[in-house]
């Protein structure tokens, strides 16, 4: 996404696997590398056939003495089944299904969460997005950013030209190392290093993209830019993932920019779906993820199995070479010499019925792993306590990733109030994902009911809250709830 910095300089975040020498900004620590194995799996299967196609040859092997243009052809017609991207969007959409509650002065609810990240996304907008990363990734990061000062000399001024806090989502990938303070605050983060992409204006039309990294420390920062000759990465390209190995030398880079910020802390949130230490963790897909790929391998081997079998292999059992510039086509008929056959040969059926069905295999360890669960879908048979206990279990995952992003959504709510010295409001996210709507049959049972006086008002509307037929109380943005008519 954009960086939205003020000033011509426009940035954003880049993923990159460049790695840089021992005592560089760009170089990316251990702690980075050992997840980016995964990161790449997840990336494949949330982007999808393009980018599978792309990098076809990590994802769909090229076979033993395999032609390299029928290879092609063969990944050109392989397709993908999008089953953890649809897991993922799922879960998010449990757990944001109702819109966040924010509590606190008018200029946070009014103003503040329209626009959170300076780009016109509101609030519930951006933690989608924010949750989507984290579950596919294991944990996301939103840095709360302000921008440089002006000559505003009270918060009103500040306010009127719209300098306040905004927040910048971003990737794992994008992040490249950092310290933490293991002697006197242990465990706080004192240094992270972001990957960025600096855009400069070039000419009337034109623009120049530089490659940089952003250090920030409690109360200062530093942005670190590889030199305008330097762009053309020189050096030996390993694997899908494009990684450099020449090592990047302090002449490579140069400050560009350096300055300092009120807080005595860095101001990044993180969100984690499967946390394993201090901004590290494992996807909680991962093991989906694999199947899907192996279910996207299967997919393909058939696909081309059964293109191979549509054309079969037309066979003339004893001719000569004469019959090398024969033309076969629907509208000729072929004579015979005595001796000779003609037929055709294709593969026997029994071969697609074996691939079709350990594709329905691999369907069903992905349906047993949870995504039948979180897409309210079923692929196989369940008994009644068997859905109750998958609903338990799925409900407890989803409410603690619920719990975490509340809690650094709260956080990065104070970071922004500490920027304006102000209060900062209160967030609420939904924790209830047992979801057991009303149909129409059940209201107008309900509605008999009340009308009877069997169920008075309050009853009545509280049911018709909890089967989401009317919303929440926390849930109207206007001053006044409406009321039932009697």
């Amino acid at each position: 996404m954009t960086y939205a910095v003020p000033g011509k300089i426009r940035t954003h975040q880049v993923s990159t696997t460049f790695q840089g020498g021992a005592d560089s900004p760009f170089t990316r620590t251990r702690a980075v590398l050992d997840q980016m194995k995964a990161w790449e799996i997840m990336k494949a299967v949330t982007l999808g056939t393009e980018y599978l196609r792309d990098n076809s040859e990590a994802f769909l092997p090229l076979e033993p003495r395999e032609d390299y243009e029928a290879y092609l052809s063969r990944v050109n017609r392989a397709v993908f089944s999008p089953y953890t991207q649809r897991l993922i969007r799922a879960a998010a959409g449990l757990i944001l299904r109702k819109p966040i509650t924010v509590t606190g002065d008018s200029y946070w609810t009014e103003v503040f969460n329209k626009d959170v990240d300076g780009c016109g996304s509101d609030l519930d907008e951006y933690a989608r997005r924010h949750l989507i990363c984290s579950l596919t990734y294991g944990h996301s990061h939103t840095l709360v950013d302000f921008p440089a000062p002006t000559g505003a000399r009270s918060l009103a001024e500040e306010r009127a030209e719209n300098r306040r806090p905004y927040w910048i989502d971003i990737d794992p990938t994008n992040i490249y190392g950092w310290r933490l303070d293991r002697e006197v605050n242990y465990g706080e983060l004192i240094q992270i290093r972001i990957a960025e992409k600096a855009v400069v204006p070039d000419g009337e039309f034109g623009e120049t993209v530089f490659n940089q990294v952003r250090v920030i420390e409690p109360g200062r920062y530093r942005v670190y830019r590889q030199k305008e000759g330097d762009q053309t990465l020189q050096g030996t390209e390993t694997g899908f993932s494009g990684q450099f190995t020449a090592p990047i030398t302090p002449k490579d880079y140069e400050l560009v920019d350096s300055g300092e910020f009120s807080l005595g802390e860095v101001p990044l949130v993180t969100v984690y779906t499967n946390k394993t230490d201090t901004l590290t963790s494992k996807p909680p897909l991962l093991d989906i993820a694999y199947l899907n790929l192996s279910h996207f391998q299967r997919q393909a081997d058939l696909i081309h199995s059964l293109h191979v079998a549509s054309q079969p292999m037309l066979i003339l059992e004893g001719w000569d070479d004469q019959t090398k510039d024969m033309s076969v086509s629907v509208n000729y008929a072929m004579a015979t010499q005595p001796g000779n056959k003609v037929y055709y040969v294709e593969p026997a059926s029994t071969a697609f019925e074996a691939q079709a069905a350990e594709i329905q295999e691999l369907e069903k360890q992905m349906a047993s792993l949870g995504i039948s669960t979180l897409s309210q879908q079923k692929f196989v048979a369940e008994s009644a306590d068997a859905r109750r206990l998958d609903r338990v279990d799925t409900n407890s995952m989803l409410s603690m990733v619920a719990l975490d992003l509340e809690q650094k959504l709260q956080k990065a709510f104070n970071y922004s109030a500490q920027y304006l010295g102000v209060t900062p409001p209160e967030v609420t996210i939904n924790k209830d994902f047992d979801i057991d709507r009303l149909i129409g049959q059940d209201i107008t049972a309900l509605t008999s009911l009340f009308e009877q006086g069997v169920l008075d008002r309050t009853e009545y509307r509280q049911i018709l809250v909890q089967g989401e037929v009317l919303p929440s109380a926390n849930e109207f943005t206007s001053k006044e709830q409406p009321e039932l008519e009697d």
